[in-house]
């Protein structure tokens, strides 16, 4: 089974780009995205920033990693009120 955090560093500066864990992994881009999320559903902690995925080197990376998937999930919530008030008439 490919474990996805083998291909990995730790720390941001570090980290891989989606295009080089595609190619160094083998798998297309979409498959890569899978992994990682199956990853982290399995409790694996894969940062990714835009710089890449990566591994934390520290509890700032963790905490950071954090907010900014929370401040988007409420942006994504946000963007979809009206189309669950859509469906709800």
């Amino acid at each position: 089974m490919l474990k996805i955090s083998d291909f990995l560093s730790n720390g941001e500066r570090d980290a891989i780009s989606l295009e080089q864990l595609s190619i160094a992994t083998g798998l297309p881009e979409r498959a890569v995205k899978k992994e990682v999320l199956n990853a982290r559903l399995r409790g694996e902690l894969v940062l990714s920033s835009e710089r890449g995925y990566f591994l934390p080197e520290s509890e700032a990376e963790i905490k950071s990693y954090v907010f900014k998937r929370k401040s988007y999930l409420r942006t994504a919530h946000a963007a979809l009120k009206p189309f669950i008030q859509a469906v709800k008439s």
